[in-house]
């Protein structure tokens, strides 16, 4: 009996070492395992972003409206210095004011609201659709749809208000009479009449839409079908420089198309030629 028991005691002793040591052997596995782990994940995590990309992707509204202001501003300076041929002491600076303020303003301010915000509302698919592979694009119908939605609200409706809020802006900053020297109703009413003849009276009809078509219809089918959804924004970016540039040299001056009008008067003042000598006239 003695022997049994001393036999049993040191068998529980002989299994409380093989416990412990499995134990301790447990603890050291999962402690390799957690090294391993720890360094595979290390390995793996991208290095940090650069501290400016990181603040751009932390901060994207404020990024968007300044740069939107910067862009505008250096569009406009870009057509008065480059296509206009002006020297810095004859720039308009005023008229590089309406474009810094119509920048931060709309193309900032309002356009992130309506391009973020908005836009995600009336087209949940676009994110799905805009990080999908080129062939997977073609085959995805409802996506084109939502495509051309977006195409046509940007080309078609937009510019419905895009167009009278310009010309409106840039009346009352450097309009003559301003908002600082008439009434609004006033200078909104002189905005808008120099929109509808810019547009609908003069020859070149329909000008400031057909100049946006011709950069936002290709513009808007690159931005919203072609790009991913983190290269939207600097394509948009690209196209609305360029845009700016047409929009600054065709309106940001003070020069206005005719009216048909004031050109058959002009037409009427110019002083007749005799029949005989007409001929000989041109000739001189």
């Amino acid at each position: 009996m003695r022997f049994a028991a001393q036999g049993v005691r040191r068998a529980g002793l002989v299994g409380s070492a093989a416990t412990v040591g499995a134990g301790t052997q447990r603890v050291f596995t999962r402690s390799l395992a957690e090294k391993t782990t720890t360094k595979a994940t290390a390995e793996a995590t991208p290095p940090p972003q650069n501290a400016i990309l990181a603040w751009c992707s932390n901060n994207p509204m404020t990024f968007g409206i300044g740069f939107a202001t910067v862009k505008t501003q250096a569009a406009d300076l870009f057509t008065q210095v480059s296509l206009e041929k002006k020297t810095l002491d004859k720039v308009d600076w005023r008229r590089n004011v309406l474009f810094a303020t119509f920048g931060f303003a709309y193309m900032g301010c309002f356009q992130y609201y309506l391009y973020v915000t908005l836009f995600s509302r009336w087209f949940a698919g676009a994110s799905r659709f805009a990080n999908q592979s080129i062939a997977k694009k073609l085959r995805d119908t409802k996506g084109q749809i939502d495509l051309l939605k977006q195409v046509g609200f940007d080309t078609l409706i937009h510019p419905i208000w895009f167009f009278p809020v310009y010309y409106t802006m840039k009346e009352s900053l450097n309009g003559k009479p301003n908002a600082f020297e008439a009434p609004f109703p006033t200078v909104a009413g002189n905005a808008l009449k120099k929109y509808w003849n810019n547009n609908f009276v003069a020859e070149s009809v329909m000008a400031d839409w057909l100049a946006f078509w011709k950069i936002w219809i290709v513009g808007d089918m690159v931005v919203y079908g072609l790009m991913p959804m983190w290269a939207r924004l600097p394509a948009n970016h690209f196209f609305s420089f360029l845009y700016v540039v047409v929009l600054s040299f065709m309106r940001g001056g003070d020069k206005e198309t005719p009216k048909l009008e004031d050109a058959e008067k002009d037409a009427e003042a110019l002083p007749a030629l005799p029949a005989d000598g007409a001929a000989t006239e041109l000739r001189k």
